[in-house]
């Protein structure tokens, strides 16, 4: 393991880390009101697989230059989690800072929970997308190693035909 650049207080590192996956509160175990009986989890289907990557993909370039209007979050994310990326996107910018770099994924497994839900189950690596300067571009003092971290991305369709997007993220736990 690396040592840090500089100790970051805890609240920043939560904010880092809840910068770096939209997340802002571990999981409950509930994603909603009754919430109908998980199965267990299987392979991930193909086209939400899909989908998943492209809301990374999304996710990331919207933090190059961080617009909380950029029209591109609301092809991949709806609902709450729309509105933490929006909130994520604001943050940064009046901070003056840019995420960047690349997330490792290991996607371990898909739920299938309702007719239009999936739950994927990731686990994140944060270690090579940094947060910086966004007016000179340096790296701003943080952890180099950062933990790992599980977590249960659930997808949504609002009917058959539509594209999934990811409704929520929970952290389930860390060092996956």
């Amino acid at each position: 393991m690396r040592a840090p650049a500089a100790a970051l207080p805890a609240s920043l590192l939560a904010l880092v880390l809840a910068l770096a996956t939209g997340c802002t509160a571990a999981a409950s175990g509930s994603s909603g009101a009754q919430d109908p009986p998980r199965s267990s989890a299987g392979p991930a289907s193909a086209d939400v697989t899909r989908a998943y990557d492209t809301y990374w993909t999304t996710w990331l370039a919207a933090n190059r230059t961080p617009d909380p209007q950029d029209p591109g979050l609301e092809q991949v994310a709806t609902g709450s989690q729309l509105r933490e990326l929006r909130d994520n996107l604001a943050q940064s910018k009046e901070a003056g800072q840019v995420l960047l770099g690349e997330v490792g994924h290991r996607v371990t497994g898909m739920e299938t929970t309702g007719e239009h839900t999936r739950v994927l189950h990731d686990c994140v690596d944060l270690d090579r997308w940094l947060i910086h300067d966004s007016a000179t571009g340096r790296p701003i003092d943080q952890l180099e190693d950062k933990p790992s971290q599980q977590g249960a991305f659930t997808m949504i369709r609002e009917r058959e035909g539509t594209p999934w997007k990811v409704g929520s993220v929970d952290v389930l736990g860390e060092n996956c």
